[in-house]
């Protein structure tokens, strides 16, 4: 049919292959060591400097973003509380963050690898939105 395009699956380019590079080398730290925070860190910032030099789109005519905006600050305001308190806490088998939660899956080299990479694409995927 004219006008129709067939959805094909997207084609593997540098930045996939870069992720792949990037998440091999950086699983190799390991966890809740400062080259693991660097190497969060080193891929992190730059795909965040990234997504705030973007300008944003509109949104469409009769979007109600209100609700899901405040549905997202909600939940981020939870995480962040949760992350204060059990640093503050300790960070602790009573009162664990985040990471003391993920370090026994992580102790491994591939779940680490896997770990990066789907950080990565996910971060990959919100700058190109």
């Amino acid at each position: 049919m004219i006008g129709l395009t067939e959805a094909r699956p997207r084609a593997l380019d540098r930045g996939h292959l870069a992720i792949a590079g990037y998440s091999l080398a950086a699983g190799w730290s390991q966890p809740l060591t400062l080259p693991a925070a660097a190497a969060v860190l080193l891929a992190g910032v730059p795909l965040l400097l990234v997504r705030v030099r973007r300008p944003v789109r509109p949104l469409p005519a009769g979007a109600r973003p209100g609700p899901a905006v405040a549905l997202w600050l909600g939940l981020l305001a939870a995480f962040g509380v949760w992350e204060l308190t059990a640093g503050l806490w300790g960070n602790d088998a009573d009162h664990p963050t985040l990471s003391l939660l993920c370090d026994p899956a992580l102790e491994h080299y591939p779940v680490r690898v896997l770990g990066y990479a789907l950080w990565l694409l996910a971060g990959r995927w919100l700058v190109t939105r």
